[in-house]
């Protein structure tokens, strides 16, 4: 069972009876409203070299959610990224045993470790700089400078590694399985970012041993800010940041 099956086991009975009332999809996040209020948040993977971004005959306003959702299983990334913003509309109330507070304070990075960082957040990048061992940060392309690797290089580093970060994008451009799958020694894997689904239950036999993401608080807000093209660090204004043990 993959990621996909396993995250439409959890959430497909949550979406019985619910449809999509509103979404937006703007040009760093999409956001999605289901009845009864509840909205999640997707980062927009847009793929190049199309002239049709969606489908004319596909809509999603009024539809039933448990018939978007099946876009996890699609091969069109805008479609995944709505359906995973469905998901997390469908998660975002429930009540779980969350730490909150700074990923770092959950993971207690030591000296001796050497992390792999899959995905560039530059916040949490420039924290661990100087405070471990080793810094690896992989991202898509060429190597873009000093300490930034190419995604080829993972297959030598990410067995190495003992401190994991994943960005949740990996999810939408379904490469998280196979990075997982290279994963050998890690005593933490962190999933993180505003498109991690909160559902501990769908990683449970994955390495992954921590979710760090986001419950919308402010949905207003979080539309607006995403109509207007805005990145994360607008968008946190309107959110709770979470972390959840898996």
């Amino acid at each position: 069972m993959t990621l996909y099956d396993r995250l439409l086991e959890v959430t497909l009975p949550l979406a019985r009876g619910k449809v999509i009332e509103r979404l937006c999809i703007g040009l760093g996040y999409t956001a999605v409203e289901i009845s009864g209020g509840q909205v999640g948040l997707a980062y927009t993977l847009f793929e190049s070299g199309c002239c049709e971004i969606l489908p004319k005959e596909l809509t999603f306003w009024g539809k039933p959610a448990d018939l978007v959702l099946r876009g996890l299983l699609s091969s069109h990334s805008l479609e995944t990224t709505i359906a995973l913003a469905t998901v997390n509309a469908l998660l975002n109330n429930r009540e779980l045993s969350f730490l909150y507070g700074d990923t770092l304070s959950v993971i207690s990075p030591k000296p001796e470790d050497e992390v792999a960082m899959v995905g560039y957040f530059e916040p949490l990048a420039r924290k661990l700089s100087g405070r471990v061992k080793a810094l690896w940060i992989f991202e898509k392309g060429e190597r873009h400078g000093p300490g930034l690797l190419s995604e080829a290089e993972m297959p030598e580093y990410l067995p190495r590694a003992s401190l994991v970060f994943i960005t949740s994008v990996t999810l939408i451009n379904r490469t998280l399985e196979d990075i997982l799958g290279q994963i050998k020694r890690a005593r933490e894997v962190v999933l993180l970012g505003a498109s991690t689904p909160l559902a501990p239950e769908v990683f449970r036999f994955t390495p992954v041993t921590l979710l760090s993401g986001v419950r919308v608080r402010q949905k207003e807000r979080i539309f607006r800010l995403v109509a207007e093209a805005k990145g994360f660090p607008a968008l946190k204004e309107g959110l709770e940041k979470v972390n959840l043990r898996v």
